[in-house]
């Protein structure tokens, strides 16, 4: 009997971080009836306002593209949380529907077949062994105090390839879910969403959609250096943010202006630590602006408070030993990081020795299937992905597979 309170006590307990920590994926997986109980209150009918479509993915440079969109007025919703197609979200006031991987739900490909109203597509693509490396760099990231050595980074490889494709290059699988509704496709390459060619990027989606006043109110999309940071992809220093802590009863928030947004969440370690989860305030002042790390001038940081419990102007002076020394943290975390990290090279090396390499193979060929037929200029550009593919016997440019691969 007590050993039964004991692990009744334990769950709840762990129940209880989960939701102080907003974990909410590890808490859906303990309600599945809700989760498709949710879904399926979207067969409801439902206005569809939408105008464009966005598909991208994890490994992508999303966030970048939607910071933007966003403060142009463009309104793109991401329609998953968790395998969850958001209750109502067809509601919601919104621009553009924002699909960000092949989702495991079942009923989605059904919920989507509701939607009846055909517009343009933008789809963010990038050579599938680049977007491997960036997931698994990232998730990395996420528990690197459980990795001692190269045979760690290559077990969260295998991991990430194994458990969560389905949010990195699912390019093909993605996009027969909303083709019903889709008028003509517009490829977004990483080119196109860098810190040269991003303000082009907008302006023409701008012109398209008629948000040109919005754009020019808002900077352009790159013109100054809070947009910049938000821009710059593959560095993991935005990525320790937001950090709060607390000084006599005061509590403190340090991040770049672009993380100061209440989805976001600290990444530092943030798998191996349920306790880690900082929420903004909606309202806050700001202590300290324009704070620059020698190794990071490219990502300014800004030290805030709730606008309702401002700290005393001595305590804001003391703040800067915490911030110092978590600064000191956070740089050795990605001095640690750095050591394993993985580049394409490694990659397609780490894969010789995985058992199901030919299987991963064959279904990147197959994920191309659209940019092969539409755009194959492009494909050409996926020079890593084609080398692994020649490793299996597979042409990244042919419509079929020969038997020797399979």
């Amino acid at each position: 009997m007590r050993l039964k309170i004991k692990i009744i006590i334990s769950k709840f307990q762990t129940l209880l971080k989960i939701i102080k920590s907003r974990r909410w994926g590890l808490l859906w997986d303990k309600i599945t009836p809700l989760k498709k109980l949710l879904s399926l209150t979207n067969y409801l009918p439902h206005p569809q306002k939408y105008r464009y479509i966005l598909i991208g993915g994890h490994g992508l440079g999303m966030t970048a593209l939607l910071f933007y969109l966003n403060k142009m007025g463009a309104k793109a919703t991401e329609i998953w949380t968790y395998e969850v197609i958001r209750p109502f979200i067809f509601y919601r006031k919104f621009d553009g529907l924002v699909l960000d991987k092949a989702p495991l739900n079942k009923d989605a490909s059904k919920v989507l077949q509701t939607l009846k109203k055909k517009v343009p597509l933008y789809q963010i693509i990038r050579d599938p062994i680049s977007v491997i490396k960036s997931n698994v760099n990232v998730t990395m990231f996420h528990t690197i105090s459980s990795i001692h050595s190269q045979a760690d980074a290559k077990r969260v490889l295998f991991e990430i390839i194994t458990n969560i494709p389905h949010l990195m290059f699912y390019f093909a699988s993605t996009r027969k879910l909303i083709d019903h509704i889709t008028t003509d496709v517009t490829y977004l390459r990483m080119c196109d969403l860098d810190d040269m060619h991003m303000p082009t990027t907008l302006q023409n989606f701008a012109y398209s959609f008629g948000y040109q006043e919005a754009l020019k109110l808002n900077g352009g999309g790159g013109d100054d250096n809070n947009d910049n940071e938000s821009v710059v992809k593959g560095s993991l220093f935005p990525r320790c943010f937001p950090f709060a802590f607390s000084l006599q009863g005061y509590d403190f928030i340090l991040s770049p202006r672009s993380r100061l947004q209440s989805h976001f969440r600290k990444e530092l370690d943030m798998n191996t630590n349920l306790g880690n989860y900082t929420k903004v305030p909606t309202d806050y002042t700001i202590l300290k602006d324009n704070i620059t790390i020698d190794t990071y001038p490219q990502y300014p940081l800004v030290l805030i408070a709730p606008a309702d419990k401002t700290p005393p102007k001595d305590l804001i002076e003391k703040s800067h030993e915490p911030i110092k020394a978590y600064i000191d943290e956070a740089l050795c975390q990605i001095k640690k990081h750095q050591s394993f990290a993985f580049s394409e090279a490694s990659i397609i090396e780490a894969l010789r020795q995985w058992p199901d390499r030919t299987k991963l193979a064959i279904k990147i060929h197959s994920e191309l299937a659209y940019i092969r037929k539409e755009r194959p200029d492009f494909l050409a550009e996926f020079t890593h992905t084609a080398s692994f593919l020649a490793q299996n016997g597979i042409d990244i440019f042919s419509t079929s597979i020969t038997k020797e691969a399979l």
